[in-house]
């Protein structure tokens, strides 16, 4: 286990509805709370409407807003950055352009080193600024936002049905399942990558 790293863990499940015909009904990002010995990091923020889960999922990790000192989003889609403005005294790190308020971090360049045991990579298809958060703790994490929404994309190897470019989505996919053991994807419970099945 590294010593960096206390502690990485979900406190906000994603959620993924869609019709019968494919379309999405309702979406809502995972959030995951990442503790190292510097730093409270949560990785996207989900809707307004789960502003009540949210804050639940903290206080069982005896935390509030304030306790938050890095907000990572993994890409700008609102159902993954709603809530950024709960976390008034953090950092919020982006690739994407955007209008949020706050201090806002723009990641330019790739790998980006938060701390030692967690880099930044850039990881597009389903969006442009897409990024993935890579966490060295018992094993590696990777937390990965829309790259991979839900464990079938990965197990049927199909890009995100949200994209901006399939062939990119899919080298997105490949570089994160080579570097992880666990992926927490966006909008689905972790899920552990079968080395053998890599494509």
């Amino acid at each position: 286990m590294s010593g960096g790293i206390r502690s990485i863990k979900v406190i906000k499940p994603g959620l993924l509805v869609r019709s019968e015909t494919g379309v999405i009904l309702d979406a809502r990002s995972t959030v995951t709370l990442i503790q190292s010995e510097k730093n409270n990091i949560l990785v996207d923020t989900s809707l307004k409407k789960d502003r009540e889960s949210l804050l639940f999922g903290l206080q069982e990790q005896n935390l509030t807003p304030k306790d938050i000192n890095i907000v990572i989003n993994t890409h700008g889609h609102r159902d993954h950055v709603e809530n950024n403005v709960l976390f008034s005294s953090a950092k919020i790190y982006v690739h994407h352009l955007n209008k949020l308020r706050g201090k806002c971090v723009k990641v330019k360049s790739f790998p980006y080193y938060l701390e030692k045991d967690i880099k930044i990579i850039e990881t597009p298809g389903h969006s442009w600024d897409s990024i993935s958060i890579i966490v060295k703790f018992d094993l590696i994490y990777a937390l990965t936002g829309d790259a991979i929404p839900i464990k079938n994309n990965y197990f049927e190897w199909i890009p995100p049905i949200v994209h901006v470019d399939a062939n990119r989505a899919l080298e997105s996919m490949k570089q994160i399942v080579q570097l992880a053991d666990i992926i927490i994807p966006g909008h689905e419970p972790p899920f552990r990558i079968e080395k053998s099945f890599i494509q």
